[in-house]
């Protein structure tokens, strides 16, 4: 007997009001685009909370103010391919260590003033990660979707006029431990096309290899589930979240 025969994986195919949690710009567009214009598609609004400024992301060296305001120009040209909806931005500096009490709380307001079915963000439990960043954000946001709905955390937020918020699903992407692969094979050329508006990130002459490596990845996923392309997530309930030991299950 498992936890999930119990409270099975939820399906993503019911979302219908996502809020994204990424550390950086592009976090999103690489790890799930295709799913998550797939959503849009079918009617989902999507919000992209980016947490970090991005201004440490680049080969060469400019002046973190103008990497920053160009990447957030680009996460918007990008956000255009997937069918994102709204923006937020909470600026934190990024490389540098993000402080976790603050950032949940951070996060928990997010969740209560957007009021999500669903938070897509990034696996902190991936093995080897060695960005701090993906790490902190991931586990900071797994923690706002287990603790929004709970009046006794951050209390202060409900003075300011907002109230407690349950989501009812989280979905961890770049994650070793899949349990749903979503078919994107009609969404996959605009998840590249996405992908290519950070030219920041991903300039002409290291494209082709990212384009090789997750076009493979993609292939991969979708021969596993019988469909062109596919993206593999995590996606639990929150009651998932606490104490689980059939987690890797």
């Amino acid at each position: 007997m498992s936890i999930f025969d119990i409270v099975p994986v939820p399906s993503l195919d019911k979302a219908k009001h996502i809020l994204c949690i990424q550390p950086h710009p592009d976090d999103m567009d690489i790890s799930c685009g295709g799913t998550l214009a797939a959503l849009a598609d079918h009617g989902a609004h999507i919000t992209y909370l980016t947490v970090t400024d991005g201004s440490a992301g680049t080969p060469v060296r400019m002046q973190e103010a103008e990497l920053a305001a160009i990447r957030r120009q680009e996460q918007i040209a990008a956000g255009a391919h997937i069918g994102v909806r709204d923006y937020r931005w909470l600026d934190y500096s990024d490389a540098q260590w993000l402080p976790e009490a603050a950032l949940q709380a951070d996060l928990i307001r997010a969740i209560r003033k957007t009021r999500p079915d669903t938070v897509f963000t990034i696996d902190p439990w991936l093995p080897y990660e060695s960005h701090p960043a993906h790490r902190t954000v991931g586990l900071c946001a797994a923690a706002a979707v287990l603790f929004a709905g709970m009046p006794n955390i951050s209390p202060d937020q409900l003075e300011d006029g907002l109230s407690p918020h349950n989501v009812q699903q989280i979905a961890f992407a770049f994650t070793a431990a899949p349990n749903t692969q979503f078919d994107v094979s009609a969404t996959w050329a605009r998840k590249l096309s996405a992908i290519r508006a950070h030219q920041s990130q991903f300039p002409d002459n290291v494209w082709p290899v990212y384009e090789h490596v997750l076009t493979a990845k993609g292939r991969e996923f979708g021969a596993q589930s019988g469909c062109a392309f596919a993206e593999a997530l995590k996606v639990l309930a929150p009651f998932h979240l606490h104490c689980n030991i059939d987690i890797l299950g």
